[in-house]
């Protein structure tokens, strides 16, 4: 219809159908395509609105006779009519600035001229829009016709017919998925990465010679003995997974190793995100395994053992010779680019939190909501949920009655006030050396858990008194609120800014918008840290104890 955004979009699909530039007379099958299908979409809407508005009430409808709805149930539909007629009438102002920005960010450049308007004057497109209007029309106004000529023909139940070829494929899902699946987690780890070794294997077997131009690098033997050292614990690790604790010390290995790795290779920033992720990951991993036994029966037959080792060799191989060729060849970075450009747009020396903050903050705001999402359906699934613990370690030790060491209580509680002050100056210089948000966050988010470690649920939440849902949803306000107030000065969500500023005592000092962002970061990583490990935590029966002074 005329005036409606369904008629804009209709234009322009009759305008793309004459732009394909098929040969012969190849080139008018699609319009003529199209304007069929135009006509037809114009016939069955001029039944529905003939039916409904035109054609006397509905008979037959002794079940559920229909009535108005209430007014709150019409107000979202006026919305959506308001909104497809601003659309028809006035595209240029009302949805032009949209199409705009999508396209850009689309095509990461300049956007091609175009022009949104109701007519762009008598041509085909518009000619078409006609015949499907009219045709439409007609072909409703005969539907009799076409009615007598469907009844000339054996009746067919579309439905039943529908259902039934559903039906079909269902059952042979259902045989495929019964000769793959049987209940068996390593089998359906085994059948991905067996797929994925086979699909990888031809082009693999094509490449030839995997050390390109570049060479390779030297190693020294510092490096080559941490690698070493890695390797054997990562192998240790899976070797002992029966013993999870002794696999998860073997684990921990990996991950510092893998954090002086960073170091090594100039990436302080990573280094010190690895390490604080370590730390969590393993008081998570701790907490999680406190309520599983500590040793695993023998369930996979030897046969087995060496099918998945097999495995394991030719998938770690291939991604080997995979990252051999692709950093031995010559390529291109974009790290040039932000290397430029991190302290004119960003207004920091430190590339890696400005890409975080400035560059990539839509990729930063994601993430923190995702973690966030994450910890709230943590929070919301073990909420009420009631775990026993197994009564000693597997080998016939009970645990220690003394659930809150006194030693540790003493090292912790001094602790905390050092990491807090350590985690605020990671966070106030991120902006021009090895720090930021995340890393602080992840550095409070483990002096705080080693409080509730230390000395107990109870005691800690006493004096905290501070519910992580809030402080989530304080990060996300604080991230949100620096995206969007650039908005005010007429720029894109989450464009930064930075100043300089002089005081008297400190002297001639930066100052940036991101740091408002980072905050957000900074809060949310704190509160959705504490509330997972928190609500896991709470699980356990020691939650609930109180020392004997506190009892008094």
């Amino acid at each position: 219809m005329p005036l409606l955004n369904g008629f804009l979009s209709k234009e322009m699909f009759f305008a793309e159908s004459l732009q394909l530039n098929l040969p012969g007379i190849w080139a008018w099958i699609p319009p003529i395509v199209a304007t069929l299908a135009g006509i037809f979409a114009v016939a069955y809407s001029a039944r529905f609105v003939h039916d409904v508005f035109f054609n006397g009430k509905p008979v037959n409808l002794p079940i559920y006779p229909p009535h108005e709805p209430p007014r709150y149930m019409k107000i979202p539909v006026e919305i959506l009519v308001f909104a497809c007629v601003m659309v028809g009438v006035f595209p240029a102002y009302s949805v032009g600035p949209l199409l705009y920005s999508a396209s850009a960010a689309t095509l990461g450049g300049e956007v091609p001229d175009y022009h949104l308007a109701i007519l762009h004057g008598f041509n085909l497109p518009l000619m078409m829009s006609f015949a499907a209007f009219i045709g439409g029309l007609i072909m409703y106004s005969q539907r009799q016709k076409f009615f007598d000529f469907h009844a000339r023909f054996k009746e067919v139940d579309e439905k039943a017919v529908f259902e039934a070829v559903v039906s079909r494929f269902v059952e042979l899902a259902n045989r495929f998925t019964a000769r793959i699946e049987n209940g068996s987690l390593q089998r359906y780890a085994m059948l991905l990465v067996a797929s994925a070794i086979v699909v990888a294997m031809v082009p693999l077997a094509t490449m030839g010679i995997f050390v390109g131009e570049n060479g390779l690098s030297p190693v020294d033997w510092p490096t080559a003995i941490a690698a070493a050292v890695l390797i054997l614990c990562a192998l240790a690790s899976a070797f002992l997974h029966r013993g999870r604790f002794t696999s998860l010390m073997f684990l921990s290995v990996v991950g510092l190793l893998v954090a002086l790795a960073f170091a090594r290779f100039s990436a302080p920033d990573l280094a010190m995100t690895q390490l604080s992720v370590e730390v969590v990951t393993m008081v998570l991993l701790m907490l999680a395994l406190f309520y599983m036994p500590s040793w695993t029966p023998l369930e996979t037959s030897g046969t087995h053992r060496a099918r998945d080792i097999v495995l394991a060799l030719l998938a770690g191989g291939g991604m080997t010779l995979v990252t051999l060729a692709m950093l031995t060849q010559p390529f291109t970075s974009i790290s040039e680019f932000f290397l430029e450009n991190s302290k004119t747009g960003g207004g920091g020396t430190n590339v890696v939190n400005v890409i975080l903050v400035d560059f990539r903050g839509f990729d930063t705001l994601g993430e923190i909501t995702v973690l966030a999402i994450a910890a709230l359906g943590i929070y919301a699934m073990l909420k009420d949920t009631a775990l026993t613990p197994p009564p000693g370690d597997g080998e016939g030790h009970t645990w220690t009655r003394d659930a809150y060491p006194l030693m540790l209580k003493q090292i912790a509680r001094p602790m905390l006030p050092l990491a807090l002050m350590i985690s605020a100056y990671i966070f106030l210089r991120g902006h021009n050396l090895p720090g930021g948000g995340f890393i602080a966050g992840l550095i409070t988010s483990v002096a705080l858990i080693l409080q509730y470690i230390a000395s107990g649920m109870v005691w800690t939440q006493d004096r905290i008194g501070i519910k992580y849902h809030n402080v989530i949803g304080l990060g996300l306000m604080f991230a949100t609120i620096a995206g969007a107030g650039s908005f005010v000065y007429g720029h894109p969500f989450l464009t930064t800014t930075f100043d300089y500023i002089t005081w008297p005592a400190v002297g001639k000092f930066e100052v940036a918008s991101a740091l408002v962002f980072d905050l957000g970061v900074y809060l949310a990583v704190i509160g959705a840290t504490l509330l997972a490990l928190v609500s896991i935590g709470r699980l356990s029966p020691h939650s609930a104890i109180r020392s004997p002074r506190e009892k008094s």
